[in-house]
């Protein structure tokens, strides 16, 4: 469990650095692979999937992490951090309008693999898949800030 949760943080670490993100992707894609089966283990667990639904799921699932991958959400954490005072009329509106088509792609991936996902889990079962990934990004922000404390 505590190697899911160093794997995590240093994804989180990749995504919000400063470098391009198609770099980061290319440049670690040992990593993410890892990250992605630490991911997949820990939604087995908490939805008791036996193996034959486990297999079936598991490649929709890897599709849909890859493609939420590519999308940008330091657009996202960009609006929340900014001094808005500091920003000119056209800044403010670009980082508005950046983080609205941002929110549409999610939700288009959201609704696209909505379908994917139930045809092979339960509504229930999906909400716990997304709970399950929601639980995990707590947990790494908090291990990152617990380290960024510590330094």
């Amino acid at each position: 469990m505590k190697r899911i949760f160093i794997l995590l943080i240093i994804v989180v670490d990749l995504m919000t650095g400063q470098n391009v993100q198609s770099q980061n992707q290319n440049r670690f894609p040992i990593l993410r692979e890892r990250i992605a089966q630490a991911k997949l283990r820990e939604i087995r667990k908490n939805l008791k999937l036996d193996q034959a639904t486990f297999e079936a799921f598991r490649p929709v699932y890897q599709k849909y992490e890859r493609e939420i991958s590519n999308l940008d959400f330091r657009k996202f954490a960009r609006l929340i951090n900014v001094e808005a005072d500091s920003l000119t009329t056209e800044e403010a509106d670009q980082l508005i309008v950046n983080q609205i088509e941002t929110a549409r792609k999610l939700i288009s991936l959201r609704e696209k693999y909505y379908k994917e996902f139930r045809a092979i889990l339960s509504p229930q079962q999906i909400i716990k898949v997304y709970q399950t990934e929601a639980e995990l990004r707590k947990k790494v922000m908090q291990e990152l800030k617990r380290r960024i404390n510590n330094r």
